[in-house]
C-alpha cells in the first residue's frame, strides 16, 4: 500500500484528486493539507505509524508554496517522493521544481489512471513521471539549457573515429547492440566498447543525451 498526501490550497481541488484516486486499491490518501506550512507541521509532529510515501503537491499556495515545501522537506524527510500536480506548464517552473527535487510533474487535467500510474512509477520504480506536454517542454529544457551548460567546456574538436561514427549513426536510429553488430559485422561486445568510447568523448551517459549532443555537434 502506498500512503499518499495531497497538498493544495483549494478544497475543491483536493476533493477532485481524492475522487480520481478513490477506486485505486494500492493507493491510500492518508492526509490532505491546505498549504506547505500545514503539511510540514504535520510531518514534524506526526505521532502515528503511517508514514507518507508520495505527495501530490500544488505549486501556487499561500504561506508556503510547493517549491518551498519540497526544499524544506528534502533533508529531514528524504524518503518522501514529491509529484507536482498543477495547472502550470511554464518551463521555468518545471526547471525549478526538478532542481529542488520533485520526482514528477503532472497537470491537474490528467485523469485518474495517469495519476495512479505516475504514483506507482515514482514510488516502486523510482521513475520521474510527467504529463506528455510537460515531458515535451522538459526535453526542450534539456536541449536548449542543460545540455548547453553541461557541454560548454567540451573541446570544439572532438575526435570520433570512422568506426565510432558508424556506430553512432546506428545508435540514433534506435537499433540494439546485436543488430548494430550484425550490420557492421562485429560482435555486440565490440559495439558496446565503441559506445562506451563515444559516451566518454561526448561526455554523456544516456542515448537521449547522446542524440542531442551529436546533433548539436553536427555528427549526425
Amino acid at each position: 500500500m502506498i500512503n499518499l498526501a495531497v497538498v493544495d490550497d483549494k478544497f475543491i481541488n483536493r476533493k477532485t484528486i481524492k475522487n480520481k484516486l478513490s477506486r485505486i486499491e494500492n493507493v491510500k490518501v492518508i492526509g490532505e493539507f491546505e498549504n506547505g506550512e500545514v503539511f510540514l507541521n504535520y510531518l514534524l509532529n506526526n505521532q502515528t505509524d503511517e508514514m507518507i510515501d508520495v505527495v501530490l503537491m500544488d505549486l501556487d499556495m499561500p504561506k508556503m508554496n510547493g517549491i518551498e515545501t519540497i526544499k524544506a522537506c528534502q533533508h529531514t524527510f528524504p524518503n518522501i517522493k514529491f509529484i507536482i500536480l498543477t495547472i502550470f506548464e511554464d518551463i521555468d517552473k518545471i526547471f525549478e521544481a526538478i532542481c529542488v527535487g520533485a520526482h514528477g510533474y503532472l497537470l491537474k487535467e490528467d485523469n485518474g489512471l495517469n495519476i495512479e500510474q505516475a504514483i506507482i512509477n515514482c514510488y516502486e520504480f523510482n521513475g520521474m513521471p510527467m504529463s506528455p506536454t510537460i515531458a515535451k517542454k522538459a526535453i526542450e529544457l534539456i536541449k536548449f539549457n542543460t545540455i548547453k551548460t553541461e557541454h560548454a567546456s567540451i573541446e570544439k574538436s572532438i575526435i570520433i573515429t570512422e568506426r565510432e561514427l558508424d556506430v553512432l549513426k546506428h545508435l540514433t536510429t534506435g537499433l540494439s547492440y546485436p543488430k548494430i553488430g550484425e550490420l557492421m559485422f562485429i560482435s555486440p561486445l565490440t559495439v558496446r566498447k565503441h559506445v562506451a568510447n563515444i559516451y566518454e568523448k561526448l561526455h554523456v551517459n544516456s542515448r537521449t543525451q547522446l542524440i542531442l549532443v551529436a546533433q548539436q555537434k553536427k555528427l549526425i
